[in-house]
């Protein structure tokens, strides 16, 4: 015969400073069911009644931007000349970005080499050729319809020898609040509550003492929190008392 059990889990989401707890409260017929709970549990330890629940859970969300990697590959019999035909085309790429209005934030050099060239010739040594000179510059794009228009203006003779594109989620934060906001409404018949929280800066071994005067100097923070604390307001949302707080995003301080 089945018996009435409380079951509450608690997910959380990490993505940067982002917390996302789903708090999940419902009352159902418990089932006769064995499994092996993946809890890290010590020797001997007394295991209180009831059951344990773990999982993961993946969220998908359509692209709102796009890294477009922009490159130039220059050879020069020295050094010096490749790169000062490096610098030319790169600046040629520079130009063009900035007349598709693309911001001086969302453009950055990520490589850069110079690379001396040899040839090889059995029972020899090797012979200096010339150099090869190479940068990438990343362009971060908000927003996916101009990918091609930046391709179009960048990539030909005289510019940009390389490109690739990657398309990415630029303010993921966004995405998770809308999908927790989402979640909150079509899980409320389940008994389910979904909240979004934002921690302030946690102590978790990485704080200095500058960073503490940083966030002292800063009137939009209190003070630097313990992660007890952070983790007391997600054991609140867990619990009974609660369970009528949802579709809410909550900042720490």
């Amino acid at each position: 015969m089945f018996t009435i059990f409380q079951r509450t889990v608690v997910v959380v989401l990490a993505f940067g400073f982002l917390v996302v707890a789903l708090v999940v409260a419902a009352k159902a017929p418990a089932q006769a069911t064995t499994f092996a709970p993946a809890v890290s549990v010590p020797v001997n330890a007394v295991i209180p009644p009831g059951i344990v629940t773990t999982g993961d859970a993946t969220v998908k969300a359509k692209p709102d931007g796009a890294i477009v990697t922009i490159g130039a590959i220059v050879q020069a019999p020295t050094a010096d000349e490749a790169q000062l035909l490096l610098s030319e085309r790169v600046a040629r790429i520079l130009d063009g970005a900035k007349s598709l209005a693309i911001a001086d934030n969302d453009i950055k050099t990520v490589a850069y080499r110079i690379d001396p060239q040899y040839a090889y010739e059995q029972g020899k040594a090797p012979r200096l050729t010339g150099f090869q000179s190479a940068q990438q510059i990343a362009l971060t794009l908000h927003g996916t319809d101009g990918v091609g228009k930046v391709l179009d203006a960048l990539v030909h003779g005289d510019s940009a020898t390389t490109a690739t594109v990657a398309f990415a989620l630029i303010d993921a934060k966004a995405a998770q609040a809308s999908y927790t906001m989402s979640a909150a409404v079509e899980l409320a018949e389940f008994g389910v509550t979904a909240n979004m929280v934002h921690p302030p800066v946690t102590d978790t071994g990485w704080v200095t003492d500058a960073v503490r005067q940083a966030v002292l100097d800063d009137p939009q923070l209190l003070h630097v929190a313990q992660p007890e604390e952070v983790a007391e307001v997600i054991a609140y949302l867990a619990s009974d008392a609660a369970r009528l707080i949802t579709a809410n995003l909550i900042r720490l301080r």
